[in-house]
């Protein structure tokens, strides 16, 4: 019986033609259609390219995803072709039929990986596409089960016809499957630090505010953060000083106040970043092995430089935005979680901000090798989780499934709940937890248009008169007491709300508790260097983990200021292409890394746009940008929530208004405008 390397060659070349010929049509028609999908974003492209110096340094990057989507279609029409050849062997099939079965294998073969697209990807664009005929999941899940039946029997039976042909072959490409599955599946050594310093572990959360968790009243299950928090001393009222991930980072690691540490909006330059006092530096000068781990890095470049041994992370850069965005095609899709997905998409494999395609476990797969590698110092690891952000959607949980904002971010709380147990146990598995310091936090909170997000109430404002436009309107219109988003408002105190939690491992009795008075996350470097006793600062909480102090003492003023809030971001619904748009003047591309930075010049308008605020005891005083040479201010009782924008009023006098704006004053200097 002729097999398939026998089988005379004209009629196989011409079936492979013509299998060529399909597959090339049908990537055209998937360029078409992304094109369609996409129209507004490649003219954005153009338009940000005409104001933007595009570095030739992301060309490699967009030329190695080029070839591998062109690779994945030629496989697919390789596979294809040797199925066909396999069952035209085994059935015998007649010369004028062979290419009906190869084209009806390859419309199979396409309608099953549609099928499959929009069943793992209901956000895809392709997923919306296939919707027109799958009309519902039962259908669509009908369908793929049905599908992948047949492709599987098709695949058995070639399989079979081959392995009846070619034995020694298949026995050589049977070995290779196997050692390939024990190299991609061995099990890793794990890491015993025995070390007399302890690991400390900081996990992060994105725009996590602590009123959606269960253990502070919300009624919706989140498991792990009761279990943990249940264990450990919480700070209820804990603040970040900067609502954005990036400032509010680098105020972590540096203790430090965005105003002093220079960082004070997203893709700030680091080049005025004082680098050896930061809390990785520290600790790897005592003898730490450092390390960065998240799942996004578009608007938070944290590296190596602020004294991290590794960061585990996608690839920072403009590619980031242009490949990891774009990169939606049903083939492609179907892989980028795959170890395969990891070396061919790497802007794609474990990126949040590819929210479509984002498996959540992907993430703790690329860190999972990381964290077990043998060694014998201790520890300091930063892991920051950002499937709480938004848009709060990833590759299972359709936008359909969950039609309001509120519904997508409760279940990415849920999902997140879910993502640190795994992590933890993780953490457990590899001796991690047996000493260890662990702060579990949110980088800053979230506002969702909802009544109590801004803390200015109507009914309270005092005197009753004419009520002030003190702050720009949003794209939603909200009304006066909501906000959203992050750092878009500093009387948006659920934006600044933060979760802060230490819980200590295998260092004596376990102190648990909740303790009330307003902290700043900036907190947490004293405390983690006092609890190691390599500093003693006035800033340390460590008396009240260790139980000898039951309240937090807050005579210290607390400054908030917000970030660069353009229209677009004014809403619970913002589009990253418009808020670039927005920005894009902002903006330069470092021609190596190619990552953006903000200009210092934009940098400085920047910061004249910027509301600050200060809270002393129970007063804050916002005062908010009118014009280039004023601000206005807005005062507000914390307990009573009444509230005012004249610094003469009784309610002023009352809360000694000139010391609050004096000490404004004395902090931010010439930035407040007099």
């Amino acid at each position: 019986m002729p097999t398939l390397f026998t089988r005379p060659n004209k009629t196989g070349q011409h079936d492979f033609l013509y299998l060529f010929m399909l597959t090339s049509f049908f990537f055209l028609l998937e360029i078409s259609f992304f094109i369609q999908c996409n129209r507004d974003y490649l003219s954005d492209f153009s338009f940000v390219s005409s104001q933007l110096d595009i570095p030739i340094t992301i060309l490699p990057g967009i030329i190695f995803f080029i070839l591998a989507q062109l690779a994945i279609h030629f496989i697919y029409c390789v596979v294809i072709w040797w199925l066909a050849k396999q069952l035209i062997t085994c059935f015998n099939v007649s010369v004028d039929r062979q290419v009906y079965l190869s084209m009806s294998l390859w419309f199979l073969g396409i309608l099953t990986v549609l099928s499959a697209n929009q069943y793992y990807f209901p956000n895809s664009k392709f997923a919306a596409l296939s919707s027109l005929f799958l009309i519902n999941s039962f259908l669509n899940y009908s369908s793929m089960l049905l599908l992948m039946t047949l492709y599987g029997l098709v695949i058995f039976i070639a399989l079979f016809t081959w392995m009846r042909h070619q034995r020694k072959l298949f026995l050589f490409a049977g070995c290779a499957v196997i050692a390939s599955i024990y190299y991609f599946n061995k099990p890793i050594a794990t890491s015993f630090r025995h070390s007399s310093q302890p690991n400390v572990i900081i996990v992060g959360v994105d725009s996590l505010r602590p009123d959606f968790l269960s253990f502070f009243g919300r009624d919706q299950a989140t498991p792990f953060f009761d279990g943990f928090l249940q264990q450990s001393v919480v700070f209820s009222e804990a603040l970040t000083p900067l609502a954005r991930t990036f400032p509010s980072w680098i105020s972590i690691l540096t203790g430090k106040y965005p105003k002093q540490n220079g960082i004070r909006y997203n893709l700030a330059s680091q080049t005025q970043l004082s680098l050896d006092d930061s809390l990785p530096a520290i600790l790897k000068r005592h003898g730490y092995e450092t390390m960065y781990a998240t799942d996004e890095t578009r608007f938070s470049n944290i590296d190596g430089t602020l004294g991290f041994d590794r960061i585990i992370a996608p690839p920072m850069g403009l590619n980031d935005f242009l490949i990891g965005t774009f990169n939606d095609f049903p083939l492609s899709n179907l892989l980028i979680n795959s170890r395969l997905g990891q070396w061919l998409f790497p802007y794609s494999y474990a990126n949040r901000a590819v929210f479509f395609a984002y498996e959540p476990n992907s993430f703790l797969q690329r860190l999972s090798p990381a964290i077990s590698e043998a060694g014998t110092k201790p520890l300091f690891l930063t892991v920051h989780f950002c499937l709480s952000h938004y848009p709060y959607l990833w590759s299972s949980l359709a936008a359909n499934k969950a039609p309001t904002v509120l519904q997508r971010y409760q279940a990415s709380i849920q999902r997140v709940d879910q993502q640190l147990n795994d992590l933890f146990v993780m953490l457990k598995a590899n001796h991690l937890l047996d000493h260890a310091i662990v702060v579990l936090l949110s980088d800053h909170g979230e506002a969702l248009e909802l009544p109590g997000d801004r803390i200015t109430e109507k009914e309270l404002f005092a005197p009753h008169r004419a009520i002030p436009q003190f702050y720009p309107p949003s794209l939603d219109g909200e009304t006066l007491d909501e906000s959203a988003g992050h750092g878009t408002d500093v009387l948006g105190l659920p934006q600044y709300h933060s979760l802060l939690a230490f819980r200590l491992y295998g260092m004596g009795s376990s102190k648990s508790g909740v303790i009330s008075g307003i902290v700043t996350l900036l907190a947490i470097k004293p405390t983690i260097l006092d609890l190691l006793g390599l500093n003693n600062s006035s800033d340390s909480l460590t008396k009240i983990i260790n139980g000898r102090q039951n309240k937090t003492i807050s005579s210290q003023p607390i400054f908030l200021e917000s970030d660069f809030t353009p229209e677009a971001i004014r809403t619970v619904y913002p589009e990253v292409r418009k808020v670039v748009l927005e920005g894009v003047q902002l903006f330069h591309i470092d021609p190596v890394s190619t990552r953006l930075t903000v200009k210092p010049g934009m940098g400085e308008m920047i910061i004249r746009s910027k509301q600050f605020a200060v809270i002393k005891g129970e007063w804050m005083l916002a005062l908010y940008p009118q014009n280039k040479q004023s601000r206005m201010p807005i005062l507000i009782n914390l307990n009573s929530g009444l509230w005012t924008n004249d610094l003469h009023s009784s309610l002023a006098k009352q809360a000694r208004a000139p010391i609050l704006l004096a000490d404004l004053t004395q902090f931010y200097g010439r930035e407040i405008a007099q």
